[in-house]
């Protein structure tokens, strides 16, 4: 994929939705967020994952940390989420290992379908 389909971010900019939403506006189609997030949020780390995907008609591949780091026992539940907000796939707590064939045409043709981003308003 080049650079404009597939757009990394940090764990903490899940939180911030303009940040994905000027990447969308850059061309991105894909979403890589390498994550450390505690289990004492996890919560928060998949449904922020869902929305980021979700409004923005975007694939998200989210990777979270296993196990225990810093003393914190870390979340787990590393994520691909389609464009249509679907889980595709989603990993347990613990360390493991995810494959997902990601689509670009099935963005593109969600896109279409539902052509929402087309309604923005400010």
């Amino acid at each position: 994929m080049g650079s404009e389909m597939c757009i990394r971010d940090s764990c903490y900019d899940l939180r911030f939705p303009e940040l994905y939403r000027r990447q969308l506006d850059a061309g991105a189609q894909v979403f890589l967020v390498p994550a450390a997030w505690p289990m004492a949020r996890v919560e928060h780390w998949r449904v922020l994952g869902r929305a980021r995907a979700i409004e923005n008609q975007c694939v998200l591949i989210a990777c979270n940390t296993a196990g225990t780091h810093g003393g914190y026992r870390m979340g787990g539940a590393s994520q691909v989420v389609s464009a249509r907000g679907e889980v595709l796939a989603e990993a347990g707590p613990d360390e493991e290992v995810l494959s997902v064939d990601v689509d670009l045409e099935a963005i593109a043709a969600w896109r279409a379908d539902f052509p929402v981003l087309a309604d923005r308003r400010l």
